[in-house]
């Protein structure tokens, strides 16, 4: 009677406040979790070349859009556009006067340029605010691609004539288009051809384990097909969130190496989202942002389409919520399963695990087994047991362990050796000269069950079971 009046008074709470989420907040704005940031349209304001003339000094050659840079301006900062020897080869990053210069000058030693040198710098200009740090390779390779059209073609030097002039700058007027619209460019000379492509800065790479499954969300479908290396396209049919990096190099015959590769360039590109392996045995907790699916009726929509098994009968968010709300520690997924029955509910579970973590609606509570020289967890019943039972040879270091002796004799083969504490067999897995199999077995608590078991290879009820017999054992939550 009691777990009844509980579970009607959760249930009448819970219908309230659904109900009460259902009418008020209507102005609350929900943001998922792929919104795309606002960058400004035109980054690249200029591209100019700036030469070094034997009798004018520094000057610019070519600029795109013409006039953009002032000869006053110009003439501030001409001695950090064409620096000295010593600058060369160097980025340089010059503020002033509302803009941003970004250059990468370059000086030829050659007896064929009047004072045997030539010096030249192709410079992109920016907004002040702008962070010009990814544009530092294209502006690089831009200035390469250059110095061997000038070592082959003369086409920096002979600016004068009338035709290089209006070739050059067609050329900057391309790469400032196409920088600007599709953050890249593909210069071609001949059947040659340079791709200049702005690539994000991101402060560390993303952690990528071989125990760790991986989703693509929307903004994978924005890419064109053809763009994917032939390792990321034999991957994408195994990616669905479920399966982790391991079964996904066997499934699709790639080696580990390349597959982690392959993912970090998806995580980096914001197309895919890293999530930790579903399990029935997992647990997961609810957090802050549930409350959310109680208010936004645009989450509640994408709660429904996520999750429902079928668009004839399609799942109540009410009944979602309520497994949400129930998901503590020490109840496993499998166990609420066995209580709410989403499929009788039209639930899909594994995907409305999916939508939870994508959402940040509930999270993985990982575990960590550690091993202890004392559980004080464990009772000391069958301890004092064996404290009674007739004392006995201890076997072999390497087997022996008093909590699982029995009365039988050890072989006569076998040399008696001083009693041991605790497990040596353990402790040999603890020395730091272990290898091999034997860094398997070390339980330090900083490795999760996860992965333990896609390294061991075996499943976590195998692992659960070995964890279980061993009373030295702990496991934490986190």
């Amino acid at each position: 009677m009691d777990q009844i009046s509980n579970h009607n008074g959760v249930e009448s709470s819970e219908e309230q406040i659904l109900q009460n989420g259902l009418s008020e907040d209507d102005d609350y704005k929900y943001e998922p979790y792929n919104d795309n940031d606002v960058d400004d349209p035109e980054p690249v304001k200029c591209i100019f070349l700036c030469e070094f003339h034997p009798t004018a000094g520094p000057k610019i050659s070519c600029q795109e859009p013409a006039d953009f840079i002032s000869k006053e301006l110009f003439k501030t900062v001409s001695r950090y556009i064409i620096p000295k020897i010593q600058l060369q080869r160097s980025f340089l990053s010059v503020s002033l006067l509302g803009k941003k210069i970004l250059g990468y000058p370059v000086r030829i030693d050659n007896k064929q340029y009047t004072r045997n040198a030539f010096y030249f710098n192709f410079c992109f200009v920016f907004a002040p605010t702008t962070r010009t740090v990814v544009y530092e390779p294209v502006v690089r390779k831009l200035t390469e691609y250059m110095l061997t059209m000038e070592l082959s073609t003369k086409i920096l030097s002979q600016i004068n004539d009338a035709a290089q002039v209006t070739r050059l700058t067609r050329l900057l007027a391309q790469i400032r288009r196409d920088i600007n619209r599709k953050r890249m460019c593909m210069l071609q000379e001949g059947s040659t051809i340079i791709p200049l492509c702005v690539v994000p800065h991101y402060p560390e790479q993303p952690a990528v384990y071989p125990h760790s499954a991986v989703i693509l969300n929307s903004k994978f479908h924005k890419y064109v097909q053809t763009q994917w290396d032939l390792t990321t396209l034999r991957i994408l049919p195994y990616i669905n969130g479920f399966n982790h990096i391991s079964r996904i190099s066997a499934m699709a015959d790639v080696a580990q190496g390349l597959v982690i590769d392959c993912v970090k360039h998806l995580v980096l590109l914001g197309v895919a989202v890293i999530v930790p392996v579903f399990q029935y045995s997992n647990v997961y907790r609810p957090t802050p942002k549930l409350s959310q699916l109680a208010k936004c009726h645009l989450l509640q929509e994408r709660c429904i389409e996520r999750c429902s098994k079928s668009n004839l009968r399609q799942a109540k968010v009410r009944d979602i919520f309520r497994i949400f709300a129930s998901m503590a520690h020490g109840a496993t997924f499998g166990e609420l399963c066995v209580r709410f029955n989403p499929a009788a509910l039209n639930i899909s579970e594994k995907q409305m695990v999916l939508f939870g973590l994508l959402e940040g609606l509930i999270r993985r509570v990982d575990r960590y087994p550690i091993t202890v020289s004392r559980n004080l967890f464990y009772d000391d019943e069958d301890a004092l047991a064996f404290l009674n039972k007739k004392p006995i040879a201890p076997g072999p270091i390497d087997t022996f362990d008093p909590l699982f002796a029995t009365d039988a004799p050890p072989p006569k083969d076998r040399v008696s050796h001083p009693l041991p504490r605790g497990n040596n067999k353990r402790q040999q897995c603890n020395g730091n000269n272990g290898t091999g199999n034997q860094q398997l077995c070390i339980y330090n608590g900083l490795k999760s069950l996860d992965e333990i078991c896609c390294t061991r290879g075996i499943s976590s009820g195998q692992l659960e079971m070995q964890l279980a017999k061993d009373r030295h054992v702990i496991v934490l939550l986190k």
